[in-house]
């Protein structure tokens, strides 16, 4: 051990000591919990899992309880609920259809149908597989020449 070094250990444990800390200590905000089984209660998943068995969407039961769809199917799973798979109607076939060949984008047009893009892109992808009947309008201001 060099002759300084006792005084520089001194100097730098001195300084940490009397140097304000880096992060001030929150005592006063809350802290969110992220874990689904942590912060919904099993009454209220209860109800949720009794809401999606009436007949509740699962968009319905995101925005009735401020969860994402992620979170409310992994809820639904963990209760053992079977998953429904409902998909566009013959009139929101014919609607997206229209949509898309307006220039909406999947993500527009499952917003105005109430279905997932995901969903709308499938649907519109698998009935015009090949030809292109599905293909979209363009718009004379589009167009140039």
């Amino acid at each position: 051990m060099n002759q300084g070094e006792p005084d520089r250990l001194a100097d730098v444990l001195n300084r940490a000591q009397s140097s304000a800390p880096r992060r001030p200590a929150k005592t006063d905000t809350k802290i969110q919990v992220r874990r689904l089984d942590r912060r919904l209660s099993a009454t209220t998943v209860a109800e949720l899992v009794a809401a999606y068995e009436a007949g509740a969407s699962t968009p319905e039961l995101c925005t009735r309880y401020k969860l994402s769809k992620g979170g409310v199917l992994k809820l639904l799973r963990q209760a053992g609920v079977e998953i429904r798979h409902r998909g566009l109607s013959d009139q929101q076939v014919q609607q997206a259809e229209q949509l898309y060949r307006e220039g909406c984008s999947y993500a527009e047009i499952g917003r105005r149908i109430g279905k997932a893009k995901s969903s709308v892109r499938e649907v519109v992808l698998k009935r015009h597989k090949g030809t292109t009947e599905g293909a979209r309008t363009k718009n004379p201001s589009d167009m140039s020449g």
